[in-house]
């Protein structure tokens, strides 16, 4: 019996630490969607100031956040003065400076050369977590992530990209940096709401943050409304906020931020993609060749999945992943501490 249970728990811990499961699905999924968000946002913006786009489709985002998680996960608790804060530190992290960097970038230089300072969030989160000590990665991992960026390169490097100031510089850092952050303060929250609550929350502070900058900038740029901007604004809005938002967290919370960034390498072989699917941009040869070598860095890179805690009264499939894997680990030692003959 205990050789049943044994074999049976090994193979869905090793399924867990290196296959492909449900919370890679989820990621990989918000990062397509993402993908195609930056080509929709670029088409948006020629009529509309950036600042007052991303208010706008946050504010929308998170009201569709905040009436689906009262809908799946019941009423918004408010949260406690300590969490409070965290919550805001989240927001102004993945919210605020994240879209200020990028829409300030944006004004300096070209959207190929954000995505290659962007590609640096993997190293900057596996880095921390290293500097840290809570986390320790192998060889192969590290090799994956080198050869991920090696395939950024190429696809970003392939568009001949220019720079107009060393400001653009510490303004795009800002991006990559803000995100890290973000991401490793997600498994902290993300132990004690459920992921959809959490979302909203982060949602809603982050745009009442956004509201006045997207407003003084109305003032000397008012958006130009019209069919296709509602329709790039609802893409923007319900897909890549409030969508993206609710596959993202549960992905981060069954993955880890190790894992998780790993994915964002391929969002800029996505966008090219894209751009050339919607509005025609050439493709080019050395771009299709980062994209399968970003592919192989990615399978290569991925480290062993790390979930985070659950809140009580989860729903017990959340943690599946994490109780087969603790029983699998448990299974082994017994079996491997049993005498030949039990």
């Amino acid at each position: 019996m205990l050789d049943e249970v044994s074999l049976d728990a090994v193979t869905r811990a090793r399924r867990l630490r290196r296959g492909f499961g449900w919370g890679d699905v989820l990621v990989v999924a918000a990062t397509i969607i993402w993908g195609v968000n930056v080509v929709v946002v670029k088409l948006a913006l020629t009529d509309s100031g950036p600042f007052t786009y991303s208010a706008i489709r946050y504010v929308l985002g998170a009201l569709a956040l905040c009436g689906l998680a009262r809908w799946l996960e019941g009423p918004l608790v408010r949260p406690p003065v300590t969490d409070a804060w965290l919550i805001a530190a989240a927001a102004t992290a993945g919210v605020l400076v994240n879209q200020a960097s990028f829409a300030g970038a944006l004004a300096l230089t070209n959207a190929d050369n954000i995505a290659m300072i962007s590609g640096t969030t993997p190293l900057l989160v596996v880095g921390w977590l290293v500097w840290r000590n809570r986390e320790h990665f192998e060889a192969k991992v590290w090799g994956g992530l080198g050869l991920g960026l090696v395939g950024l390169v190429l696809v970003v490097g392939a568009a001949g990209g220019t720079w107009s100031s060393w400001v653009v510089v510490p303004v795009a850092l800002a991006n990559p940096l803000s995100w890290a952050v973000y991401l490793l303060m997600l498994p902290r929250l993300l132990g004690r709401y459920r992921p959809l609550t959490l979302a909203a929350w982060v949602t809603v502070v982050g745009a009442v943050m956004l509201v006045p900058f997207g407003a003084v900038e109305a003032l000397n740029r008012h958006p130009h409304v019209t069919g296709p901007w509602l329709g790039l604004l609802a893409y923007s809005a319900l897909a890549a906020v409030t969508l993206t938002t609710w596959l993202y967290l549960p992905g981060v919370r069954r993955l880890g931020p190790a894992r998780t960034t790993v994915y964002s390498y391929l969002q800029p072989f996505l966008t090219v993609v894209a751009a050339g699917l919607m509005i025609g941009e050439p493709i080019l040869p050395l771009q299709l060749l980062g994209g399968v070598i970003m592919l192989v860095g990615v399978a290569m890179g991925r480290p062993r999945p790390h979930p985070g805690p659950v809140p009580l009264g989860e729903e017990p499939t959340i943690v599946a992943g994490v109780s087969a894997e603790n029983l699998a680990e448990w299974v082994e030692t017994q079996h491997c501490a049993a005498p030949s003959g039990a």
